[in-house]
């Protein structure tokens, strides 16, 4: 069956190969059903080839010309005029072929008409020819026509999916490099304190790094996998805000196993740490709750904000920002998840609901 699919498709893209094999099926239907009732059999089969000519002229001069440089943009005064030439052009083809060809190869013994009768005898022409001539090219028309309109939405679709893989890229890849310097610069403190904390620092940084460059490229992950990265970035930042920062974590998770985009997570937990954390001098208060039931996530991260608004000379706290998750997610999972923001002035709460059940990622 592999093989059969594999040659119909090689056809299909061999242009001259498909045309040549629709016209050849089109000349033996002609003549098969035209032996029905129809003591010669070879009658049939010499009428279609003799209008073969006329009907190749009229529909490629209709597709590849009349339509797209006419008709297409709406010039119909002059598609109409060169419709009527190339119908006369196609009506004189058919008439001078059934006369010439046609009557010679069955031996009919009557007067052939010359070549000045067929070319001046427009009614012959008209009531005779023109209707066997175009039926069929009609016919063809119509199947063009369906074929470009299926290929334009599919090249559309292609397209679409393109975009939004290729601006998915981009959204994964805005994850601020600062969070990657505030690390090494911690992690540069412990090693001149000969820190026994610097080993795992440096494990946990690697699998993140390893997470961010080479796993999102899956379509999903297992949710284990990414509250591993959620982890080791919480206990990252944990290490430059110590005691100091308010922070609960809590996780219910029925099935690990279940499958979530990459990252979405991690940059609204981010996202917290930005405009939570950084800048407050305080004590402030970040709450993550994310449950996993009945395939159905949904994640809660609450952070306060500082009182007095710090000058961000680094762009630090543009990050992500919650414009692109939002961006993702309408990407990641259209009409598959609910995404809330409840700000006040001294608190910021996103709410994120996700039907896992028949998601869509890319």
């Amino acid at each position: 069956m592999e093989k059969i699919d594999h040659l119909i498709q090689k056809i299909l893209q061999n242009r001259v190969l498909t045309h040549v094999l629709y016209w050849t099926a089109s000349v033996l239907l002609w003549a098969i059903v035209g032996t029905f009732g129809n003591p010669n059999k070879l009658e049939p089969l010499v009428n279609k080839l003799c209008y073969l000519p006329a009907q190749l002229f009229a529909t490629y001069t209709f597709i590849y010309y009349l339509l797209p440089k006419f008709a297409y943009k709406k010039k119909y005064l002059s598609f109409g005029i060169f419709f009527i030439i190339s119908a006369y052009i196609s009506t004189v083809l058919a008439r001078f072929f059934k006369v010439y060809v046609y009557e010679t190869i069955l031996e009919r013994e009557q007067a052939k008409d010359s070549i000045i009768d067929i070319l001046t005898n427009i009614p012959a022409l008209l009531a005779q020819y023109l209707l066997w001539v175009y039926l069929f090219t009609l016919f063809t028309v119509l199947v063009k026509l369906i074929k470009d309109h299926f290929a334009q939405k599919q090249q559309t679709e292609s397209l679409k999916k393109d975009k939004a893989t290729a601006e998915l890229g981009f959204l994964k890849a805005q994850l601020h490099p600062h969070f990657l310097f505030n690390t090494l610069n911690n992690l540069y403190t412990l090693t001149l304190y000969k820190s026994d904390e610097a080993p795992d620092i440096v494990l946990k940084l690697a699998q993140i790094l390893d997470y961010t460059l080479h796993q999102d490229k899956n379509e999903g992950i297992a949710i284990e996998k990414e509250v591993e990265l959620i982890q080791n970035y919480i206990d990252l930042e944990l290490l430059r805000y110590g005691n100091r920062l308010d922070f609960i974590f809590n996780k219910n998770i029925q099935n690990k196993k279940a499958i979530i985009a990459p990252l979405v997570l991690l940059s609204i937990v981010e996202n917290a740490f930005k405009h939570g954390a950084s800048g407050d001098h305080g004590r402030p208060k970040i709450h993550i709750d994310l449950v996993v039931k009945n395939e159905k996530l949904q994640f809660e991260v609450f952070n306060s904000k500082p009182k007095v608004t710090q000058v961000d000379k680094t762009n630090f706290k543009k990050g992500i920002g919650m414009n692109n998750v939002k961006r993702q997610l309408v990407l990641l999972y259209p009409e598959q998840h609910q995404f809330t923001i409840k700000e006040t002035v001294d608190s910021y709460k996103v709410i994120l609901e996700i039907e896992l059940v028949g998601a869509t990622v890319i």
